[in-house]
């Protein structure tokens, strides 16, 4: 019983200090947290499109988890950057933001969400591969900005 009580106690408690510690603001981010946060995502993806990856890497933590509706989940940036190389020994792909909103993550940084679509180069002629929806939550500490989580859905194929 009193393994039950604890167990019980201890679920509340994330929840709840969880839920406080990185609640999204009900309105869009102010204008300088958006400038900052479109800002990052251009030079995080312009790294991504010319397979950068050294400065590529320098845009996530550590602890990094990318979730993709089609891959799988990724729970390092060293598993991350793993699959980045893959994909640039391939030829990589470029990716254009097609729309995006920011809100402010009291205590922690910022959420990004978005539509973005992928295109490769295939004989010289670019094609479009797909249309997905993302969550970029980027956290602020005293090395600057990085993306902590990100979540890559409802990808469609073109």
């Amino acid at each position: 019983m009193k393994r039950v009580i604890t167990t019980a106690l201890s679920l509340i408690l994330f929840i709840g200090s969880y839920s406080c510690f990185a609640q999204a603001s009900k309105k869009p981010a102010s204008k300088t947290l958006y400038s900052t946060i479109i800002g990052l995502d251009k030079q995080v993806f312009d790294a991504y499109n010319k397979c950068d990856l050294d400065k590529f890497e320098g845009y996530f933590t550590a602890d990094v988890e990318f979730f993709h509706d089609r891959t799988g989940y990724t729970s390092s940036r060293h598993d991350l950057m793993r699959s980045m190389r893959t994909l640039c020994d391939n030829g990589g792909l470029e990716r254009v933001l097609v729309s995006a909103k920011v809100y402010q993550l009291e205590f922690y940084g910022a959420l990004e969400t978005g539509v973005n679509t992928f295109y490769k180069v295939i004989n010289g002629k670019r094609k479009l591969v797909n249309t997905a929806r993302f969550i970029h939550v980027w956290k602020q500490d005293d090395d600057g900005w990085k993306i902590s989580r990100v979540i890559s859905y409802d990808h469609q194929a073109k």
